[in-house]
């Protein structure tokens, strides 16, 4: 298979210097390609089925998405249908994120405040749907910033852009509002037992061997309550505990001087080095990474 067609941002920017643009076009049928940049893709009319990554799906109005730079997609059976694009790179977000080509990369580090819900979730390569108009509004406005240049547009897009992903973020996670992890795993908890459970880690994350604590204490079997965990959660009691632990250091890294290996303790883990290696797989940055960010914000 030959190499995709890359549209690059250069190629269609107003000036040189551009680092996003923001523009409508009446699409019509394109094959496969894919972009240098990230590219956030509103529906204004019509309809089209865009085959994004090897998945096909309709899109029409009110419709948006994400394309993490270098994802393939294509268009077919257009009819009227109109895009508001905005391609973009990851420092107009961040100037540190030069170069940066994974859009899930960009989200953890540029939105570190709501790694909370952000956990597993990634806004890109999915369809969304803008049901009251405000991302319409919001990326109106850039094309009117983009137009006129005025001092101080860059920063203006640099809100409005981080306003929409916020926007977005709360659709990937499916919530209107901040949820913890354990809120968000109380809802799915078909019994009374679980929902225990996952109240108790809650408590006392901290402790070694929590897990059995709480079933000793409630006289259940390990084996038992291991696998009424995964059936009623899609997910291990182990993993849950990890996502709580992590959890709780973000907070002591953003919010306090201590040194990683003392809140590694705090939180239940002895072994620095394995804390270091489920930090980095769950947040995909290292504690002291997400340290920086945190302070850099």
């Amino acid at each position: 298979m030959g190499k995709l067609h890359t549209i690059s941002l250069q190629g269609i920017a107003d000036e040189p210097e551009d680092r996003l643009v923001i523009k409508p076009f009446a699409q019509e049928d394109v094959t496969s390609h894919d972009h240098n940049c990230f590219e956030l893709a509103y529906v204004i009319d019509g309809t089209a089925e865009q085959t994004l990554e090897g998945v096909t799906e309709r899109v029409g109005r009110g419709d948006y998405f994400i394309i993490d730079c270098g994802s393939s997609h294509s268009y077919q059976n257009c009819r009227e249908f109109t895009l508001l694009n905005c391609l973009f790179f990851a420092e107009v977000i961040d100037s540190t994120m030069a170069g940066c080509r994974s859009f899930d990369e960009l989200m953890r580090v540029c939105l570190i405040r709501y790694h909370r819900q952000y956990f597993g979730e990634t806004p890109a390569n999915r369809i969304f749907h803008d049901r009251d108009g405000r991302v319409l509004l919001l990326l109106e406005g850039m094309r009117e910033e983009y137009i006129q240049r005025h001092t101080g547009y860059r920063e203006i897009f640099r809100g409005r852009l981080l306003e929409i992903l916020i926007l977005t973020m709360r659709q990937a996670v499916g919530t209107q509002g901040e949820k913890d992890i354990a809120g968000q795993l109380r809802n799915t908890a078909k019994s009374d037992v679980i929902f225990e459970v996952i109240n108790y880690l809650e408590a006392h994350y901290e402790q070694r061997a929590v897990l059995q604590s709480f079933c000793g204490k409630f006289h259940y079997s390990l084996p038992y309550i291991s696998r009424r965990f995964r059936q009623e959660t899609g997910m291990t009691a182990l993993d849950y505990l990890q996502k709580i632990r992590v959890e709780k250091c973000c907070g002591m890294l953003a919010g306090s001087n201590q040194s990683i290996q003392s809140i590694a303790r705090e939180a239940g883990y002895e072994d620095t080095k394995f804390f270091n290696q489920v930090f980095k797989r769950l947040v995909g940055l290292t504690p002291g990474e997400y340290r920086k960010a945190a302070l850099h914000l």
